[in-house]
């Protein structure tokens, strides 16, 4: 979508509702070398948080979830013990 916009006296400009940004959003914005000026908006992420983010973390998750063999919870030991026997593991080992 391409708008057309004026700055006003104090060089601002008003985007349109459907832009999706909403007062207060912190926004990036970068003065480019060719007098172009790009907004983009971004969002905060807490630092304690910043490893999700990570290349190679986003890698192992999206594998993850990509992975076709189902789920299985485990609610009572007699599962964990189950569970523990069909991958050749000792239960007694699980201690």
């Amino acid at each position: 979508m391409t708008i057309f916009a004026q700055a006003d006296a104090r060089r601002r400009i008003t985007l349109p509702a459907n832009a999706g940004i909403k007062p207060g959003d912190p926004m990036k914005v970068e003065l480019l070398d060719d007098g172009s000026v790009l907004i983009v908006p971004i969002v905060a992420i807490p630092k304690n948080q910043i490893w999700a983010w990570k290349p190679e973390i986003r890698e192992r998750v999206a594998a993850a979830l990509s992975d076709p063999r189902p789920s299985r919870e485990i609610h009572a030991r007699e599962d964990l013990d189950a569970l523990a026997r069909e991958l050749g593991i000792d239960p007694e080992e699980l201690e």
